[in-house]
């Protein structure tokens, strides 16, 4: 008798002393050179670190974004790796983080995704419907891609053809706004589109310059235009009822940590590209592009309700605290 209750003693000890069994959830990500990606190899290590914070994060390969979005919708995954614009219909205020000129550098963006991973009044907004944005990975300035590099004014793209997410409110917008030609594409297109000959113009990271193999659009004599439009990211969301209390708070710090990796990526990817395909836009130009983007956000944020209020006030204190002599920092139109 005595044998018996020490060992049912000790059995109950090992129960007791015995870790909880974490939890296995899987995340779509989209990287476009999938498993070999950089994007895939950072969120391989993010996994590594949430097994500490008692998940077990599965992450899945995909070089398709729309099929890795769609299964996250059908919940074949419980999170999801993908660029603002494709996620914008489940978070506005995180998408608008991408909105046209909000950003101007790196170092805006830095200070921006500081403040989504450390506010909480910006904790409350990247939750909406069940989902929510527990991280952003920097994948770099977007450009414009020319196949003829004399086209560098706002005037000569119109009538001109240019590759356009027909998902994202603000491009399809923005190209009416020019008087350019709208060709639907997505990730998966652009190349193709862009180096056929299909489009006259296509906007994209320089990240994307070597999977999509740009070099062979820009071949007879095009160009990128070296004028920031937007800041691209990959956003990381989850399902809240997936993932326990905490999660998203620790998910934001750990990604915040990994900005520096993502943007060293970025550096070396514009590092990488022929000198020769950038086109300099003269600062009068610059001015001109600045006055029309805050034309076009007031707009999408007033009238096709695409951008966030809220974020678009913080990009502008930004951009102002960089150079308050800016003429919108005496107006107060955003």
């Amino acid at each position: 008798m005595t044998r018996w209750i020490a060992s049912a003693l000790t059995v109950l000890s090992l129960a007791v002393a015995a870790p909880a069994q974490a939890e296995t959830r899987s995340i779509c990500v989209y990287d476009p050179a999938g498993k070999s990606g950089d994007y895939f190899g950072i969120m391989s290590k993010y996994a590594t670190e949430a097994s500490t914070w008692g998940v077990e994060v599965e992450i899945k390969a995909y070089t398709d974004e729309e099929t890795a979005s769609k299964d996250y919708e059908a919940g074949q995954c419980d999170g999801v790796v993908a660029t603002g614009v494709r996620l914008q219909r489940f978070n506005k205020f995180g998408a608008s983080i991408e909105a046209i000129g909000g950003l101007k550098t790196y170092g805006q963006l830095k200070d921006m995704v500081t403040t989504l991973a450390t506010s909480d009044g910006a904790s409350a907004k990247l939750s909406q419907d069940g989902n929510t944005v527990v991280g952003f990975i920097p994948v770099g300035a977007v450009y414009l891609f020319v196949r003829d590099k004399g086209v560098d004014t706002v005037p000569e793209l119109a009538g001109k053809r240019i590759a356009t997410m027909a998902y994202d409110k603000a491009s399809v917008f923005m190209v009416d706004r020019i008087g350019a030609i709208m060709v639907p594409a997505d990730l998966g297109s652009i190349g193709p589109k862009f180096n056929n000959g299909d489009v006259d113009a296509c906007y994209v990271s320089a990240p994307a310059f070597r999977p999509f193999e740009l070099h062979r659009g820009l071949a007879s004599g095009g160009g990128i235009l070296k004028a920031p439009l937007a800041q691209a990211t990959l956003q990381v969301m989850i399902r809240d009822d997936k993932f326990p209390d905490g999660f998203a708070a620790k998910s934001r710090a750990d990604l915040l940590g990994r900005f520096g990796t993502a943007l060293t990526i970025i550096e070396k990817a514009e590092a990488d590209i022929p000198a020769n395909l950038w086109v300099d836009i003269p600062e009068a130009t610059l001015k001109d592009w600045d006055q029309m983007f805050q034309g076009v956000r007031i707009s999408l944020r007033d009238e096709k309700k695409a951008y966030d209020p809220m974020m678009l006030s913080v990009m502008k204190t930004l951009r102002c605290k960089t150079d308050g002599a800016r003429p919108e920092c005496a107006e107060n139109k955003e």
